[in-house]
C-alpha cells in the first residue's frame, strides 16, 4: 500500500535549512521511499511517499531529525552572530 505524508515547517530560516539538507536529497537511503523538499516563501515543505508503513516511519524519523538539526544549527549561528 502506497503512503504519502506532507509536512510544512513555517520558519524564517526555511532557505538556510533547505541548503543544509540539500546534499542529503541526492542520497537515496531506501528504494522504498521518496523524499522531496522545497521552499515556499517562509515555509519548508517536505513530501514523502513510501511503499509501506515501516518505510514511512523510518523515512519520517530520519528527515524530521535532519531538519531539526539544521534548524538548531541555524539558531546557534544566529546567536553567535548576535553576540559578536
Amino acid at each position: 500500500m502506497k503512503m504519502a505524508s506532507e509536512s510544512v515547517f513555517v520558519t524564517e530560516n526555511a532557505e538556510a535549512i533547505y541548503r543544509c539538507i540539500l546534499p542529503e536529497l541526492g542520497t537515496m537511503v531506501s528504494e522504498r521511499s521518496i523524499v522531496d523538499v522545497k521552499v515556499m516563501g517562509d515555509s519548508l515543505v517536505m513530501n514523502i511517499t513510501a511503499d509501506d508503513i515501516i518505510s514511512m516511519r523510518s523515512t519520517l524519523n530520519t528527515w524530521l531529525r535532519l531538519i531539526q538539526i539544521a534548524h538548531d544549527v541555524c539558531a546557534v549561528g544566529k546567536n553567535a552572530m548576535n553576540g559578536v
